[in-house]
């Protein structure tokens, strides 16, 4: 029960499937293009860097490699990207956490959780089968309030979209 951190208000931490673990600050110094102390709430994920750095650099991607994410080039001059949703797959147990393999979809402010067998409730008892959790950022940044045994029909449109995802993924 070590918590050497907090990412208040934020729910768990760095590794973790919520927001305190993949929600973290990006800083870029682009001198010329990025203005000083910009900020911008766009949020962006990891698979984005590839083609960001590949523009920036004047490359191509490789014709027959298949790129996941989007560059940033646009965003990082002022701009906008496409509101596009973001996807994690996390197929792992750290059992320090009491973290299960799971996948996540975030579309807008929705975020969904899908776990995909046993699982650690937050007390630390082992609970067995699958799990679902949904979250809706702009009303619950902390992730207290699992909303898909009220918006099932939300929670089943995220869920299609997530193993419409998984499925696209080359093995």
């Amino acid at each position: 029960d070590l918590r050497e951190f907090s990412n208040a208000p934020l729910r768990a931490g760095k590794g973790s499937q919520y927001e305190g673990g993949i929600r973290v600050p990006c800083i870029v110094r682009w001198p010329g293009v990025v203005r000083p102390g910009e900020v911008n709430r766009t949020p962006v994920h990891v698979v984005d860097w590839l083609p960001t750095l590949l523009e920036v650099a004047g490359a191509r991607t490789p014709a027959d490699h298949q790129v996941d994410g989007d560059s940033l080039v646009p965003l990082l001059r002022g701009g906008t990207l496409v509101p596009r949703p973001l996807y994690w797959y996390l197929p792992f147990y750290e059992l320090r956490w009491g973290d299960t393999p799971c996948a996540i979809v975030r579309r807008g402010d929705w975020k969904l959780i899908e776990y995909f067998g046993d699982w650690i409730d937050p007390q630390g008892r082992y609970v067995a089968g699958h799990r679902r959790e949904l979250f809706n950022l702009s009303d619950d940044i902390g992730e207290t309030t699992n909303l898909a045994d009220r918006q099932p029909q939300k929670a089943t449109e995220l869920a299609k979209a997530l193993y419409a995802w998984m499925k696209s993924i080359p093995v």
